[in-house]
């Protein structure tokens, strides 16, 4: 039996199992319900509420519940496929322990936490939270890969969030200008592929900043004309050369609002979130695939829980991704 792990975390905000239904339907709720046990954990939902460097509308510290409220209308079952995931052992585990007025502290805890979990061998499938946290979870990803190792990221968002700060201060909108930075050159520009750049919202000086880098930035405009899934094998192709593992990131505003209302900046003409689903879906297939986050979820802002409804359907697509791979 392998050693105990602790990365620290309190029960869910909100469990997963309403509406569990009758056993034969392999509810999505009731499948992630958590036994305690790490051993033969392949992938952990981890809420991580924080949204204390959010700029423009706070609220997202509210996305894991969404989205576990959400699961109460999904099965494990695709028809597409033909097949369910129960097979996979998932569950969520609980949420990072973050206070809203403490960034440093609350970014420390969840690289300690996804440390933990990447060192195991568990994919965290983390759930924000404002986009701040994605460096302190690819931070650590890298720890827990362990010394030497190199990462690729793929990252959906309308923005480039390679901002070095905002008027002077931490932001949402600079986790990978500092993954680029300040991780001793585990993540490269040349593996970091940025899709879904929305149109007039994004800077001449941040775009010239990703070229210089060698980010590959794919926006949404050009993925409406070539394809998601052209543009993912690409974006795979790149983003695995000559690297150990691969993260992939996830800002809910990178889908057209019609589908992701409730976000801190609504994306009239973003990407169509049936898209997204089979990019993911692909993505947690790859082999080199070590973690996911979904941020920026505010449900203040949302109607209906479209867009937890949304959040919950993109997770379980890179869980059945995941739950696809051999071996």
């Amino acid at each position: 039996m392998s050693a105990p792990i602790d990365p620290g975390l309190m029960p869910p905000g909100l469990v997963v199992n309403t509406m569990k239904g009758d056993p034969a339907e392999h509810r999505a709720g009731s499948w992630l319900e958590w036994d305690g046990r790490w051993d033969g954990l392949q992938a952990a939902l981890l809420g991580i509420p924080f949204d204390g460097a959010s700029v423009v509308r706070t609220g997202s510290r509210h996305g894991p519940d969404a989205v576990r409220r959400s699961m109460m209308y999904y099965t494990t079952y695709s028809s597409g496929d033909g097949r369910a995931m129960t097979g996979f052992r998932a569950a969520d585990v609980g949420d990072v322990a973050t206070v809203v007025t403490d960034l440093p502290g609350s970014h420390d805890r969840i690289t300690t936490a996804i440390a933990a979990l990447v060192g195991r061998g568990i994919v965290p499938v983390s759930i924000g939270g404002d986009h701040s946290i994605s460096f302190p979870i690819i931070r650590g990803v890298v720890q827990g890969l362990g010394a030497g190792k190199r990462l690729g990221v793929i990252h959906f968002d309308a923005h480039h969030d390679l901002r070095k700060a905002h008027l002077g201060a931490e932001s949402s909108g600079v986790p990978f200008r500092k993954s680029l930075e300040l991780l001793d050159g585990a993540l490269s520009g040349r593996n970091l592929v940025q899709i879904g750049m929305a149109e007039f919202a994004n800077s001449p000086q941040l775009a010239g900043y990703a070229a210089e880098q060698g980010v590959t930035v794919i926006p949404a405009l050009e993925v409406r004309r070539r394809g998601m899934a052209e543009v993912v094998e690409q974006a795979l192709a790149l983003a695995t050369d000559g690297v150990d593992a691969l993260y992939v990131s996830v800002d809910i505003d990178c889908i057209d609002q019609s589908q992701a209302p409730g976000t801190a900046a609504p994306n009239p003409g973003g990407l169509d979130a049936r898209d997204v689903q089979d990019a993911l879906r692909r993505i947690g297939s790859h082999p080199k695939t070590v973690g996911f986050d979904l941020v920026e979820i505010a449900p203040p802002f949302d109607h209906d829980d479209i867009t937890g409804r949304t959040g919950a359907a993109l997770v379980l697509n890179v869980l059945f991704g995941l739950a696809g791979r051999p071996g």
